[in-house]
């Protein structure tokens, strides 16, 4: 049983991470790099790890699965077969030149709704079947974690904020400055800005002032929380173990990553819509700040879920 909840951890890990890597390079526009370009192979390379990394998760969770029992695998295996069957086709058509004809030919649109109902079937029934083969097996008894004491708390939380307020005033500087250089190459940034009228300049520069805010004080408020003490401080000692801080750390900025490049939308489509060459898009520097928010949340879901390091089981007798 052991094997299989790491064979577990392992398969979620890489089937929760391989899609968001995916994701990133389509929203970040660099699927549209010129072909055999550095961008364009680097593209190809992420693009083939991530299904590859998919792949291999999927096979990782039905031999987890095979350790539960029949109904488990079943269900697995219709899982892996919907998803699969509707990302593979997607990530290669929109990645290999000469592919489309997924989209031309209607097959990926056609069999897109089976597919998912097949996979949402297959969820259900490896669900029960997990439930049903967990229930039934005596799990060896392990230690719980060492709570941690309140100066190696506060520790992590200050390294935690310092990154964190780093890609704050990155990603500010990124909407406000970089990006509109970017989309208006030849201009200076206050001419850019004076070009713009009132009403697009103010609703621009509010967008983005209110996702610093917002999420500033999401960020000071895990600070607290590491350096809080008194009454909550033994139970913050047990919940904000460094590995905690870490992963939640790396979760917030992933987060905070993701709702930066929407928050520079509605200044960049004025630039655009006004300032020469009316082309839309966004810094390097912004596109490179999605990639690392992609690499947080997987580096935070590898840490999360992939098993540490194989440890003697606690005798039940012991642990009573």
């Amino acid at each position: 049983m052991d094997r299989t909840m790491r064979r577990m951890r392992w398969g979620l890990a890489l089937v929760v991470s391989a899609p968001v890597v995916l994701a990133t390079l389509w929203v970040t526009g660099t699927l549209n790099a010129e072909p055999g370009s550095p961008l364009a192979l680097l593209v190809a390379g992420s693009g083939g790890l991530s299904l590859a990394a998919l792949a291999l998760g999927f096979l990782l969770l039905i031999a987890a699965a095979r350790g539960a029992n029949r109904l488990a695998t079943v269900g697995t295996a219709l899982v892996a077969l919907g998803l699969l069957g509707v990302i593979v086709p997607a990530a290669l058509a929109t990645m290999l030149p000469g592919t489309d004809w997924v989209y031309r030919n209607g097959v990926l649109a056609t069999s897109i709704p089976v597919l998912l109902v097949l996979a949402t079937v297959g969820a259900i029934l490896a669900l029960i079947g997990f439930a049903r083969g967990l229930a039934r097996v005596e799990l060896p008894a392990r230690a719980a974690p060492a709570p941690t004491d309140s100066g190696t708390r506060a520790r992590a939380g200050r390294i935690a904020f310092a990154g964190l307020a780093g890609l704050l005033a990155f990603g500010g500087y990124e909407t406000l400055v970089l990006s509109p250089l970017a989309l208006a190459p030849g201009y200076e940034i206050d001419e850019i800005y004076a070009l713009l009228s009132p009403a697009d300049r103010s609703s621009g520069i509010a967008m983005a002032l209110v996702w610093l805010v917002f999420w500033g004080v999401a960020v000071v408020a895990l600070l607290v929380l590491c350096l809080l003490r008194g009454r909550f401080a033994r139970a913050l000692n047990v919940l904000l173990t460094p590995r905690r801080v870490t992963v939640s750390a790396l979760l917030l900025g992933a987060v905070i990553i993701f709702f930066q490049g929407w928050s520079g939308f509605s200044l960049g489509m004025s630039i655009s819509d006004t300032i020469p060459p009316y082309a839309g898009g966004r810094s390097w520097q912004g596109q490179a700040l999605s990639a690392v928010g992609a690499l947080a949340f997987v580096a935070a879901v590898l840490i999360a879920l992939v098993p540490g390091p194989r440890r003697m089981p606690v005798p039940a007798a012991s642990v009573a």
